[in-house]
């Protein structure tokens, strides 16, 4: 238990303090209202910003094992094998680098939006490369942190890595103001994969309708970019068995021709050679549709193969357009800055007392 001398002494700390506090108020006021207009300005100043949102889910190779069980026990009756494992497959956790990757990013920010504060439709690119402006607080931030960075760019000269030769078609150049603009326009999207397997899909964008269409468009690439990959090697599959079926079903045809043809020709006599070549023509013919039957089954597995390898997503929650801005939020600036504003100014009242005390 604390002695009644000890609980004088921290009343009379407290009283101090207090009396301390009360001392210094104007100063801590000061300084406190300084940081709190600073945090006004910068919430007034915010470039204003809406993010919209969508949801996925993807249905899983397994499950569509699962629902093809029956028809799997049906096809091993004609020789038809569905349970054939996938290689290579491209998992959601895989998504978001498709998503970012430079190219896909290059066909979005060209995507044309609509934007209703200029009731006109304009691709990303030319809007925050001609129309956006930066905020205050993006000015002061690239004249004093990024002013090296723009320093360095007005007197280095410009590098061009890219190669001009014919097999390199697929370089991309762009100026060092567009890729800090790419940069700039990835920054603003976020795709996530939740432990569920959900998908969640987010974009901010200076403009409601922007944002929302933005998403719209980026759904409907990422999941073509996604069935693309998943069927490519399914569909070259069934494409070359299809032109082998159909070479051997025009070559099967052929040889129940010339089987007929030669039979008729033959129907009266009665040769050992006639027969024999008769026999040979009739094998042949069996075999030509032994490897037309085994073609047609294979087929007939390739069509299942591709519908199975086809991704289906299920949209849990619609693109919708945003109502409320995301950004700036004021409140919590606001917030911050009487924080900030408070620390500070109790600290500097501390370290003042201090240097009047050792002196």
């Amino acid at each position: 238990m604390k002695r009644e001398s000890d609980i004088k002494e921290d009343e009379i700390d407290v009283l101090e303090l207090i009396h301390f506090f009360w001392s210094q108020r104007l100063l801590i006021i000061k300084i406190t209202s300084v940081f709190v207009v600073i945090g006004l300005v910068i919430a007034l100043t915010a470039k204003i910003e809406y993010e919209a949102s969508c949801k996925l889910m993807p249905e899983s190779y397994e499950g569509m094992n699962g629902s093809l069980g029956g028809l799997s026990g049906l096809a091993g009756l004609a020789g038809i094998n569905l349970n054939a494992s996938s290689h290579g497959s491209l998992t959601p956790d895989l998504y978001p680098e498709i998503v970012e990757s430079t190219p896909f990013q290059l066909d979005l920010i060209n995507e044309p939006l609509y934007f209703t504060k200029l009731d006109s439709v304009i691709s990303s690119y030319s809007y925050f490369k001609e129309i956006d402006k930066p905020s205050l607080v993006g000015l002061l931030k690239s004249y004093t942190i990024g002013l090296p960075n723009k320093l360095k760019t007005l007197f280095s000269e410009e590098n061009d890595t890219s190669i001009d030769t014919q097999d390199q078609k697929e370089i991309i150049k762009l100026s060092k103001d567009d890729w800090g603009l790419l940069e700039s326009f990835r920054d603003r999207m976020e795709i996530s994969v939740e432990p569920s397997g959900v998908i969640l899909i987010s974009v901010k964008m200076p403009d409601s309708y922007a944002a929302a269409n933005i998403v719209d468009i980026l759904v409907k690439k990422l999941t073509a970019e996604i069935t693309i990959y998943k069927i490519e090697k399914v569909k070259t599959n069934l494409e070359f068995i299809l032109e082998r079926y159909n070479e051997s079903e025009k070559e099967y045809k052929e040889k129940q021709k010339e089987v007929a043809v030669y039979a008729d020709r033959n129907k009266n006599i009665t040769s050992s050679l006639v027969q024999t070549e008769y026999q040979r023509l009739q094998n042949e013919l069996d075999i030509s549709f032994e490897v037309y039957k085994g073609l047609a089954a294979q087929l007939e597995q390739a069509r299942i193969k591709v519908k199975e390898e086809t991704p289906v997503f299920t949209v849990l929650e619609p693109v919708r357009v945003p109502v409320d801005k995301s950004e700036p939020r004021r409140k919590l600036i606001l917030i911050i800055s009487l924080f900030i504003g408070l620390v500070t100014s109790t600290t500097f009242s501390f370290l003042k007392r201090s240097v009047i005390n050792i002196k």
